[in-house]
């Protein structure tokens, strides 16, 4: 079988840790025989590994062009597909409950996992999911440069506590955010897609992100944000501009135009 899995790119706006898109590009991961050019996948592999923890049996293939350590949720997405092989190799279902708990234990957060697992926007918090259905006038762009960033060094380095101010301030865009993606206005998803909990201090250290965050919402981005922990940066975009802006980024990195990936997992 063949079981594949949307990236995501996590932390929209004020969304850390519990709001993601899923992204069409996909993970694709073969039980048995491998399909067109998928390859063989080591032990050391998240899917391998989460496969075989889940008690999965047999060699394991896979294909994707989700770049690892780059912020659009590789490992989350091949955790995902190791999960679900392995549950329906042995029960010949998917428990979408089991399957979220346990790739966001390993993951050590849920909202990319989340976004991978149901598609399209996700708002998280626990064992609690809420699909939202995205603008459909709406692309993503994604900005992605050489660099990698580590989720584990990257969340180390983030403050212990926040001002009492700031944390209001981040729920009370969390909030409008959110309502403005399910209703389509654009005007206060770009008012409200700004962070101070997590941006500010991973931006310091990869400023060519920061610049391409400012150049997409200067060109006409309804929103952009800091995918997962970075370094790529990602923005909402009206599909009639997405060409024009993504010229427009910075040269230091290379930019794809993807849709939003309207479903999570799917199986053949």
């Amino acid at each position: 079988m063949r079981v594949t899995v949307p990236a995501s790119s996590a932390n929209i706006g004020p969304g850390f840790d519990c709001l993601a898109v899923a992204l069409d590009l996909p993970f694709h991961l073969d039980v048995g025989e491998p399909r067109e050019a998928a390859v063989k996948l080591d032990e050391n592999h998240p899917a391998t590994k989460s496969f075989a923890d889940a008690g999965g049996e047999g060699p394991l293939f896979g294909e994707t062009l989700i770049p690892p350590g780059k912020g659009l949720g590789f490992s989350g997405a091949a955790r995902v597909a190791g999960l679900a092989a392995a549950s329906l190799q042995n029960s010949g279902s998917i428990h979408y409950g089991d399957l979220l708990s346990r790739s966001g234990q390993l993951e050590g957060h849920s909202d990319n996992v989340a976004a991978s697992i149901y598609g399209s926007v996700t708002a998280i918090n626990q064992d609690s999911v809420v699909r939202v259905r995205c603008p459909q006038e709406l692309d993503v762009i994604v900005w992605i440069p050489d660099g990698k960033t580590s989720t584990d060094s990257s969340r180390n380095h983030l403050p212990t506590s926040v001002p009492f101010e700031t944390a209001t301030q981040a729920l009370a865009r969390s909030s409008v955010l959110i309502a403005a993606i399910a209703s389509g206005d654009l005007k206060a998803m770009r008012a409200n897609c700004v962070d101070d909990l997590h941006q500010p201090t991973r931006l310091a250290s990869t400023p060519e992100s920061a610049k391409a965050i400012n150049a997409a919402l200067d060109n006409g981005a309804c929103a952009a944000w800091l995918s997962g922990s970075g370094p790529t940066v990602a923005a909402f975009v009206e599909g009639d501009t997405a060409e024009s802006i993504k010229h427009l980024l910075p040269e230091s990195g290379h930019t794809k135009i993807l849709k939003v990936a309207s479903h999570g997992i799917s199986v053949s």
